[in-house]
């Protein structure tokens, strides 16, 4: 089986969780035999394989990046010219015989798109994230809209990485729910560190993942247990304003912001907190809580999220009620019973999944459309 797989990330480029979701599903499929062409944009990081059956097809070059938004009129031409270009650069390089053309989210659809009927191959389609999830739900783009849209339609069968996300295709897109498969993420093991006073929050600075909602919880938590000290890792456009916020609460000589950190630094702060929180206004998977609960860190999840529906040995929290969120992370600091039981218990049940899993009902769907 040859497919042709189109994204816009790839370790050691990686913005988010779709570069671990291609990695991971990408090296189990070619262990399986399956010939993999993995197409992306050309950056200044070098991307290669050291697998048989994987070619990493690097495709001209793109300005735009993979979690923009054209909020303002001036980027916005720019950033719809760079995405019709790159989609015209990948239909252009894409040649020979497949099997399947395999894109995933809205920057690759329209190449997609293109392929299926260019060499009427089949066509199907990874939903990691949709523009309502990317928009925190508030005044989400017409545009992403309408090109997610017309992906999910005209794809022969659709992937969502959760039940939550199949939920949102079929409601707000309008799509057959017969020709979705719900096929959950995968993680691999991050070894555990020694434990730190740490409450963990890593992920995009965005409305969408919910800090705001961690820094207010945070608050309320330090007057119970002072000594522990908050970390925020990542980078986004609401970098500024948390700052200012963990100012105005009272808070900023317990909170640490970090900025981006490497591979190893991520591996790092997962091993040696104590608690991780993922609060995400809307969050289709989670492959972050996964990879904290691997490293041993008992995990608090907000319950709009795909990962709350797949994983029992957590802790779920509506993302907005801060008081229960605080009460649950005062629990995992001061009983510990409760945080031996969620983290060896964790450990335990993340054993389930595994890119194999992934890859093996990925080629289920492949064979469906074949």
């Amino acid at each position: 089986m040859r497919v042709a797989m189109i994204g816009w990330e790839y370790p050691p480029f990686k913005a988010g969780g779709l570069a671990t979701h291609c990695y991971g599903l990408t090296r189990s499929l070619a262990d399986k035999g399956v010939q993999i062409d993995f197409y992306m944009p050309k950056t200044k990081h070098a991307t290669g394989s050291d697998k048989k059956n994987l070619n990493i097809i690097e495709v001209g070059e793109t300005e735009i990046f993979p979690y923009d938004r054209p909020d303002n009129k001036e980027l916005a031409g720019q950033f719809f010219e760079a995405v019709y270009r790159y989609n015209d650069l990948v239909v252009s390089r894409v040649k020979g015989k497949y099997d399947a053309i395999h894109c995933h989210d809205w920057l690759t659809m329209k190449a997609g798109i293109a392929l299926k009927y260019k060499t009427n191959t089949p066509l199907v389609l990874t939903v990691h994230s949709t523009e309502y999830d990317r928009s925190g739900w508030i005044y989400p783009n017409q545009w992403f809209i309408d090109i997610e849209k017309e992906g999910m339609e005209k794809a022969d069968r659709i992937i969502a990485v959760s039940h939550f996300t199949k939920r949102v295709i079929v409601e707000k897109y309008g799509i057959n729910p017969n020709k979705i498969s719900v096929v959950h993420n995968a993680v691999y093991p991050i070894p555990e560190g020694h434990k730190q006073d740490i409450v963990l929050f890593l992920g995009r600075l965005t409305i969408q993942k919910g800090a705001e909602f961690f820094l207010r919880a945070a608050q309320k938590v330090k007057d119970y247990e002072p000594d522990t000290r908050f970390v925020v890792a990542g980078i986004g456009d609401m970098l500024p304003r948390l700052i200012t916020q963990a100012l105005d609460l009272g808070i900023s000589d317990q909170v640490i912001f970090t900025g981006r950190l490497t591979e190893d630094e991520v591996k790092h702060i997962y091993g040696i907190s104590s608690v991780y929180v993922m609060p995400s206004v809307s969050e289709p998977f989670g492959i972050t809580a996964l990879e904290a609960i691997s490293a041993g860190t008992p995990t608090i999840a907000s319950k709009t999220a795909g990962f709350s529906e797949a994983f029992n040995n957590c802790l779920r929290v509506d993302f907005w009620d801060t008081d229960e969120m605080a009460n649950k992370i005062i629990s995992l600091i001061r009983y510990k019973p409760l945080h031996q039981t969620l983290s060896k218990q964790g450990k335990q049940e993340i054993e389930l999944f595994t890119w194999d899993r992934v890859a093996d009902k990925t080629i289920d769907v492949y064979n469906e459309v074949i």
